[in-house]
């Protein structure tokens, strides 16, 4: 490689923050897999005091006390008998496309981008900045209490128009519009725009938000049909304190980041390798077989 071919993939590295920070990963933890097994020989396992430093906070993690020479000297043993089955399973090639091994790969890189992002702590800054910009998730919800009346919307056009002009009569007359549904409940008192969701669908409960107070109006479709309602109270969202909410904020933002972070990786990779599309092969027919 040139010596200006290497300052231009440098000079990239440097000036790509999330690669840099999985590059120096990948590195260390490249450094510290070679420190651990410093030799080439495939007969010869070397134990480095790291490992057996491994192996010693391993013990006193799990019985909460240091390992004594016997134990350490079995501790020992088992990870080099460990280790002779993995190089023999290796030398047979039974870790090629193994679906477990392969998944397990897979999250080891996961776990490292995931270790490097939420290593990183926002600032009050960061988070209120975030916080702002997404204050929808971090809200009171609205809550109404209404009345609606239902009709259903499956017939033909002409006829559904005719029953809304009938309806739309009668609320001009000062009366209350008639439906022709009972599954539904007729007064629903002190719901949040989440519960009447859950009743009605999402589009309903949006249209509640900009329908008038206190007089019938409508249609408004649901999942259900169509519905003509009266709004007797409406109760606004309103914005929960920063200061209350911002633990759930951090965590929100930790994992917009980690997505981020996932996200300008896999970029990173389409541009390094090269993908090949293998069309299936073509039968051509057999001799003596008739078309």
């Amino acid at each position: 490689m040139s010596q200006n071919m290497a300052k231009v993939m440098l000079k990239k590295i440097i000036t790509e923050p999330l690669v840099h920070f999985l590059v120096i990963a990948i590195l260390l933890f490249f450094i510290f897999e070679q420190g651990n097994s410093v030799n080439d020989n495939p007969n010869t396992i070397t134990v480095s005091q790291a490992r057996i430093e491994q192996i010693k906070q391993s013990f006193l993690t799990r019985w909460n006390r240091e390992p004594l020479a016997k134990e350490l000297d079995n501790a020992l043993h088992r990870y080099t008998i460990n280790e002779m089955y993995l190089r023999e399973a290796r030398s047979l090639n039974m870790d090629i496309g193994d679906k477990v091994i392969d998944r397990r790969l897979r999250q080891k890189i996961d776990f490292l981008i995931e270790d490097l992002v939420t290593t990183k702590e926002p600032t009050t800054t960061d988070l209120m900045q975030y916080y702002q910009k997404n204050i929808h998730k971090y809200q009171n919800l609205s809550v109404f209490t209404f009345q609606q009346v239902h009709f259903p919307s499956d017939g033909n056009k002409e006829e559904l128009q005719q029953k809304i002009s009938q309806q739309e009569s009668l609320i001009a007359q000062g009366k209350a519009p008639q439906g022709e549904l009972k599954l539904l409940p007729y007064q629903i008192n002190k719901r949040n725009s989440k519960q009447i969701s859950r009743i009605f669908g999402s589009r309903f409960s949006k249209e509640l938000k900009n329908a008038p107070l206190s007089s019938w109006s409508g249609p408004i479709e649901s999942s259900h049909g169509m519905h003509f309602v009266l709004i007797n109270q409406r109760t606004p969202a309103t914005n929960k304190a920063f200061e209350v909410v911002k633990s759930t904020v951090q965590t929100d933002w930790q994992y917009e980041n980690l997505q981020l972070a996932k996200a300008s990786f896999e970029e990173q990779l389409i541009q390094r390798y090269i993908i090949e599309k293998i069309p299936d092969s073509i039968e051509t027919p057999q001799s003596g077989v008739s078309q």
